[in-house]
This record gives C-alpha cells, sequence and structure tokens, in this order.
C-alpha cells in the first residue's frame, strides 16, 4: 500500500503554563443531536471484534471519519474511553469510530494488529451505509492504542494481518492522517522501556521473553522499521513527564519519519505525565492537544 510522498514539515512545540493560559481549547458547549450506534461487529471471531459509531448530525455525507483505538496496555480498558470524545468530535463533523481488540493475556501478537487492520477494513467495506468519507480517514490512538495506529499508518503491506478478516482491504490509500498521543514505535531496541512495562504488558503482548525473540520478528512488529516515506501526516503528542513510555521514543518516531520526507508534527508537553488523554476534554492537560489536533486535521484534511 504506497501513498503519496508530502513535503517534510516538522514542528516540534513545547508549550508553557503561560501559553496554556492565552492559547487553549474550549470544547463546542451546546450538545448537538448526533446518532450513537454501539457494539457493531467487525468480525465474529472474538466477543471483543465491536465498535462503536458516533455520527454527527451536522455537515454533508460522507463525514471525514477517526477511527480511535484505546490504550491500556494491551490488557485492559476499552472502547467507552471515547464516550466523551465521540461526541465532541461528532459536534464538530467528524464521524468517529471507537473499537475494541483482543487483549492480553488471552491474545498475544499479532491478535491485536489484526483486528485493528480488520476494523479499518470494515470502515472502508461499509463507508456507503454510514456516510463515512474513505478519502479523509484518520486513525487515532494512545498508548498500547498509539502503538496500534502507528502500524496501521506505516505498514505498506498488511496481508499477514488480514487472514481472518471477512473484509477486503481497500487496494488504494486507506489512511489520510494519524493522530498518536504517547505511543511507542520500535521494539528492536527497548532500552528506553521501563522494566515494569517490559517484565509486564509488553511481554504479554509479545507472547514470549524478549531475548527469546527472533530479531526479524521484533522488526515486523515495530513501526519505525516500516517507514519509507509513503506514509500519511502525523501529529504527535507527548507528555515530557510521561515515566510509562519516555517522550524521547515519539522523538525519535518524528525524526524518522522526517528523514523519509514524511509531514509530522511532534507536541510536546511540559511536565504533563502519561494518560493524560484520558482526561475530561475541559482539562489543562486536553485544551492544547485538542486546539492543536483540530488546526493539524483542518490542514492535512483540506476541509
Amino acid at each position: 500500500m504506497k501513498m503519496t510522498l508530502y513535503l517534510p514539515l516538522v514542528l516540534i512545540l513545547i508549550f508553557s503554563s503561560a501559553c496554556s493560559a492565552i492559547d487553549t481549547f474550549k470544547p463546542t458547549p451546546t450538545p448537538i443531536p448526533m446518532e450513537v450506534l454501539t457494539s457493531l461487529p467487525y468480525n465474529e471471531d472474538h466477543f471483543r471484534q465491536k465498535l462503536d459509531i458516533y455520527l454527527p448530525s451536522i455537515g454533508e455525507k460522507p463525514y471525514p471519519t477517526i477511527l480511535a483505538i484505546h490504550g491500556g496496555g494491551f490488557t485492559s480498558r476499552s472502547k467507552e474511553l471515547y464516550q466523551e470524545i465521540g461526541p465532541h468530535y461528532a459536534q464538530e463533523g467528524y464521524a468517529l469510530i471507537a473499537i475494541n481488540y483482543r487483549l492480553t493475556p488471552g491474545d498475544s501478537y499479532p491478535a491485536q494488529v489484526e483486528d485493528a487492520f480488520c476494523a479499518l477494513a470494515w470502515v472502508h467495506a461499509n463507508h456507503e451505509e454510514y456516510g463515512f468519507d474513505p478519502n479523509r480517514v484518520v486513525v487515532m490512538g494512545g498508548s498500547a492504542g498509539g502503538y496500534l495506529a502507528a502500524m496501521l499508518s506505516t505498514v505498506d503491506n498488511p496481508n499477514i494481518y488480514l487472514e481472518d478478516c471477512p473484509y477486503d482491504y481497500p487496494s488504494g490509500r486507506a489512511l489520510h492522517a494519524g493522530v498518536i498521543y504517547y505511543g511507542f514505535y520500535d521494539f528492536t531496541n527497548i532500552e528506553d522501556f521501563p522494566d515494569s512495562e517490559v517484565d509486564g504488558p509488553l511481554t504479554m503482548f509479545w507472547g514470549a521473553n524478549y531475548e527469546e525473540i527472533p530479531p526479524e520478528r521484533l522488526e515486523e512488529m515495530s513501526p519505525i522499521k516500516h517507514i519509507d516515506g509513503s506514509e500519511p501526516p502525523f501529529i504527535l503528542l507527548h507528555g515530557t513527564a510521561d515515566d510509562t513510555i519516555p517522550s524521547v521514543m515519539s522523538e525519535r518516531f518524528a525524526e524518522s519519519l522526517t528523514q523519509a520526507g514524511v509531514d509530522v508534527e511532534l507536541i510536546l508537553l511540559p511536565d504533563v505525565g502519561h494518560a493524560f488523554e484520558v482526561k475530561p476534554l475541559d482539562s489543562e492537560e486536553m485544551a492544547l492537544p485538542l486546539r492543536k489536533i483540530e488546526a493539524f486535521l483542518n490542514r492535512v484534511l483540506e476541509q
């Protein structure tokens, strides 16, 4: 799956508290009616292969569409994480699709990546029924969901992940932008991961101890190793006080994208820790990210 090359754009933005007081984002205060569809299956193999849809009642179809993937270390959380974010984006004229996927320890790699790719295939296969715009599909995710979003955005040939998916994957450009909170992108070097992450969630995700995994498998699992310049535009958001997934991981991913000529914005948030995405949308931690994401999406989707 090759994509149009973008001129390189790197914006590394570090915000201070003084800037926060000036440049803040306020979610739409007046609720707008929308349609919410819950627990629709995108596959029939597992009870977690379901998704929720938040459809706007404003704007004209087809809607720009966000595929949202929750975090939780591959062990927990669910699509309900987007019960506030979904309505927010519906009020902005986006369709948002929040997915569940198989979790560890019951299922290890590649199950989670398979589910993410199958959900994206479902979006394209059903775009006419629900009014999704197949030419304006964005993937959004945080932490483990950010990793999955990065895999969707960088893997050129996803056939190995689609063997059990009932939908055909689009032959053209499947994604048009990536929005990633505090993601991780490289398993070929795990020195920056805290031991608690390696010995716990990551070992369960890998399905083996790290030293037992062949190097080629580690490269297969690493989004950074798939970068070839065909990737869609990215906005990467990471708190510098994140002690679960250090922000240097997003910095390295942004650097690799830039070297390949990919359009990428890196937003570093001082003194912000992990999982700020799950906080209320009107919280201080989310105000600036929402503002920057809105500007990014308006630019890359040409709304």
